[in-house]
């Protein structure tokens, strides 16, 4: 299936690229074909299905026998309870499937939050770059767009967001992609969650 996806790609894209250039090295062996393949999708970002299966299996295995725990900004927890206290609803929208999100929330470095979040979404409401997939999960969660703050790390994720009604709203996290200078004008910017708390 991974091989599938790769080939779907277009034959310019870097993914396909790099997988055509490493799959000679691993000749027969099929572990090193499928690392190859599987390095070729992650490191351009490809939301292949197959890559996220094979992804949420391995999290699975890690989470299981205590080799993986979930880093957590240290912003969260705190965020989580006064969210919890004033009555605030926290969901997660990930390009992760439903399923890993509860991995990774299920075994964080400060426990099990999985009861502490009131809704995951994945892009089986559609795709994070679109508007629809935000109204989509507002109609899921029986509220308007508007009464929805929207916190995301990309500005793609922000415009989509905010053009169905949302107010979007930027997380500036060490180690993500600088934001524009229009995007920190034209959206709120905060460095930490618990800016969004009253």
């Amino acid at each position: 299936a991974l091989a599938g996806d790769l080939e779907g790609l277009p034959a310019d894209h870097p993914s396909a690229a790099d997988w055509r250039a490493k799959i000679g090295a691993a000749g027969d062996d099929v572990r090193l074909r499928i690392g190859a393949a599987v390095r070729a999708l992650m490191d351009h970002d490809v939301k292949a299905t197959s890559l996220k299966s094979f992804q949420g299996k391995m999290w699975k295995d890690g989470y299981a026998t205590g080799e993986l725990v979930a880093h957590l900004y240290p912003d969260f927890v705190p965020m989580l309870d006064w969210c919890r206290s004033k009555g605030v609803r926290v969901c997660i929208y990930s390009s992760g499937s439903v399923g890993a999100q509860r991995l990774l929330f299920g075994h964080t470095e400060a426990g099990d939050l999985t009861d502490r979040l009131d809704g995951y979404f994945d892009t089986t409401s559609g795709s994070k770059r679109e508007s629809g997939s935000y109204e989509t999960i507002a109609g899921r969660l029986g509220v308007e767009p508007g009464e929805v703050v929207f916190a995301t790390d990309l500005e793609a994720e922000a415009v989509a967001a905010r053009d169905a009604g949302m107010r979007a709203v930027l997380a500036a996290r060490p180690g993500n992609a600088p934001l524009s200078e229009g995007t920190k004008r034209d959206y709120p910017v905060v460095r930490s969650l618990l800016q969004l708390c009253g």
